[in-house]
């Protein structure tokens, strides 16, 4: 096993100082005068790629189902997840780049608190815990993703309170739907985004139900009722079958979502008083513990 830790320890150190040695030649090269080439020289194309290091290398060559965007299984749910999460990382790319940093990094860890392990003559736990971190280094780029996709849909719902109130008092006083949402667009936010992205598909694709598939696609609660129900408004003012009635459509959807955001914080008081009531008791209850038990011969 000495062996062994010594073997993986001198591949290391050799991936480490070659990849250093990479990392100051391109350093090297960044710190010229870029004008000095020509566009098509091999020092220009070096300057323009970005450098892999050799243990990102290694794990995509290895498992090219997991790291390698033009072969990972996982692809049609990653693009997924970026589009209701609103792009963190502008291409599956750069979010597989990311995964084989992470995983690379926990990797890196667990492998050497085995190690360690070994050394203590603790052998049985390292394997349990270079595991864990194995694991770990896996699932933690889709948690992140996971993570900003349920803060997006968080925000989502305040944000579509002031973007409906916006779009009710432009509709209200005779403003195009089409242009309302134009002007709902540039306030930012979740909700006015994809108000910004329902116009920009419109304007671009004939069919309104398309654009709308589109916009539909890049919400982070496929469930959430309201916004279903508004685009689902939306789209029947596209196709000519809406009953005239959209700004009536919309005060109904705005005044839904202001009693979700209610309901939603009374809920988070309510918790907070639950948890603020437990943990007063369980503070008498130590301080009476505190008082009593040393009367009755309890020594701490």
């Amino acid at each position: 096993m000495e062996y062994l830790i010594i073997f993986v320890g001198a591949v290391a150190a050799a991936i480490l100082i070659f990849d250093l040695m990479n990392a100051l030649t391109q350093s090297a090269l960044a710190g010229q005068d870029r004008l000095s080439y020509g566009p098509t020289s091999d020092v220009a194309r070096t300057l323009n790629v970005k450098k892999r290091s050799s243990l990102d290398a290694i794990l995509i060559a290895v498992w090219p189902e997991r790291f390698d965007p033009d072969h990972a299984a996982s692809i049609p749910d990653v693009v997924d997840l970026l589009r209701r999460a609103g792009y963190p990382y502008e291409t599956p790319g750069e979010f597989y780049a990311a995964a084989v940093r992470d995983f690379a990094m926990f990797l890196i860890v667990g492998a050497a608190l085995a190690a360690v392990m070994t050394i203590f003559d603790m052998g049985l736990v390292g394997p349990i815990i270079a595991a864990m971190f194995i694991f770990l280094g896996l699932r933690r780029p889709y948690a992140r993703l996971k993570m900003l996709t349920k803060k997006r849909a968080d925000g989502m719902v305040s944000n579509m309170l002031i973007g409906l109130t916006v779009l009710e008092t432009l509709v209200t006083n005779q403003v195009g739907v089409e242009e309302a949402l134009r002007a709902v667009g540039k306030l930012g936010g979740p909700f006015c985004n994809l108000m910004a992205l329902l116009v920009a598909q419109k304007t671009i694709r004939d069919d309104p139900d398309q654009a709308i598939n589109v916009v539909q696609q890049h919400l982070p609660d496929p469930d959430n009722m309201e916004m279903n129900l508004f685009l689902g408004d939306i789209r029947a003012e596209f196709t000519s079958q809406g009953s005239g009635n959209l700004s009536q459509s919309i005060r109904t959807l705005r005044e839904s979502v202001h009693r979700s955001m209610v309901e939603n914080t009374e809920s988070r008081a309510a918790l907070v008083r639950q948890r603020a009531g437990l943990f007063g008791v369980l503070a008498v209850l130590g301080l009476v513990l505190t008082i009593v038990l040393p009367y009755m011969g309890v020594a701490f």
